[in-house]
This record gives C-alpha cells, sequence and structure tokens, in this order.
C-alpha cells in the first residue's frame, strides 16, 4: 500500500515547480539565445531563482520564521552545495557524456531538487 505524499513535500514540489520553471526558462534563454555556455547559463538561471527560493521554503514549505540570519546562513551553504552537484552533473552529461545541455539540465536540476530537499528540511529548517 503506497502512503500518502506529506503536506511538506507536496509544498515543496509546488514552490520547486515555480522556481525551476523560472530558473529553467532563464537558463534557456542563456544558452540558446545569449549563447552562453551551459554552466553560466545554469548559474545565472539559478541565480535569478535564488531569493524567491529562500521566501518559498522559508513561508511556504517549511513554515519558518519571518526572518532568521542563520536559516538564511544555512540556506546559502546548503544552495551552494545543492548547487555544486547541479553543476557538477551537469558538465559530466554534457561533456563526459555528449548530451545535449537542455536535456542535461533536467537530470542535473533532479539531483539539486533532491539533495536541497534534504539539506533544507535537515540543515537549514531544523
Amino acid at each position: 500500500m503506497m502512503r500518502p505524499v506529506s503536506g511538506e513535500i507536496l509544498r515543496y514540489a509546488i514552490a520547486g515547480s515555480a522556481n525551476t520553471s523560472i530558473g529553467y526558462g532563464v537558463f534557456l534563454a542563456m544558452l540558446l539565445w545569449a549563447n552562453l555556455r551551459p554552466e553560466l547559463a545554469n548559474a545565472v538561471g539559478y541565480g535569478v531563482g535564488l531569493g524567491a527560493a529562500f521566501a518559498l521554503n522559508r513561508l511556504f514549505v517549511f513554515k519558518g520564521a519571518l526572518f532568521s540570519l542563520g536559516a538564511f546562513v544555512r540556506f546559502s551553504i546548503g544552495f551552494v552545495f545543492a548547487f555544486s552537484l547541479n553543476q557538477a552533473m551537469l558538465l559530466y552529461l554534457v561533456r563526459m557524456l555528449d548530451i545535449r545541455p537542455e536535456i542535461a539540465q533536467v537530470f542535473a536540476m533532479t539531483t539539486y531538487t533532491v539533495f536541497f530537499y534534504l539539506i533544507n528540511k535537515y540543515f537549514v529548517w531544523k
């Protein structure tokens, strides 16, 4: 029998969908129209969504305090870690496996999403 999805995971999926749409849209624009290398386009895309990600995770997903400097610092550290995994996956898929960046980024975002959820749940908003 399948367990129902927790409200927290559902809220994370909703917030993540919004951030992913924005970030991936910026990634594609930077990659295809601005002709940036995949890793630079990726950095711009994540940079654009970072503020919204913090606010959504704090207020909507994990229902944190209005503002906490400690949580912001932990969020930033967690983001750097998860984003580094994302960048490594993107570069590996593009450069080593010769997968098109538009497709590779979908897999790289999945890596980021799983790790950043765990980081947020057990480190940032503990």
